[in-house]
């Protein structure tokens, strides 16, 4: 098993054949029936979010990301945090691109903390990012709570937490 790496998700950010997908795909507020994820991440990812997006938007897959919100304040304050903790509960899923910066933030995890509290933690994932493939992910320990999003081979899977056992990323959008 490996890690997504950040020269993979500057390519997936690059190919114009995903972009279409992820631009039918990205939303900013929940629309109906549709399951949609609120994305925890660093602003200074903006790449490696893009790419994950467009990597997910190849399978349907809605994602919330705050700078695509109008209704967002362009200066962070108390209305952000209430915005924030609002979308986190109309989402359906939360997910946490866990890179360097992610976890040096003062939101991401206070974000995962709103999110643990309204969200059963099937509902909750991790895509944990290493700068090349000889590198170890070195998350906080409480990120190992929840169902961790890997490379298998070639394919990428979702992989219980604290476990070798995966399924598809997709299926995890059926609970």
């Amino acid at each position: 098993m490996g890690y997504l790496t950040e020269s993979m998700l500057e390519r997936y950010a690059q190919e114009t054949s995903k972009k279409e997908y992820a631009r039918v795909n990205l939303v900013s507020k929940a629309l109906s029936g549709d399951k949609t994820i609120f994305l925890s991440h660093s602003h200074e990812d903006r790449i490696f979010v893009e790419g994950l997006i467009n990597y997910l938007a190849t399978f349907g897959i809605k994602i919330y990301v705050d700078w695509n919100d109008s209704g967002m304040p362009r200066i962070t304050n108390r209305t952000t945090a209430n915005r924030i903790k609002e979308k986190i509960k109309e989402n359906n899923y939360f997910l946490i691109l866990a890179t360097a910066n992610a976890l040096a933030s003062r939101w991401v995890p206070w974000e995962i903390g709103v999110a643990d509290q309204m969200k059963t933690i099937e509902r909750i994932a991790i895509v944990p990012v290493v700068k090349n493939t000889d590198n170890e992910f070195k998350g906080n320990e409480y990120l190992a709570l929840y169902r961790c999003i890997r490379l298998e081979g070639y394919t990428i899977k979702m992989f219980e937490a604290g476990s070798t056992t995966s399924s598809e990323v997709v299926s995890w959008l059926r609970n």
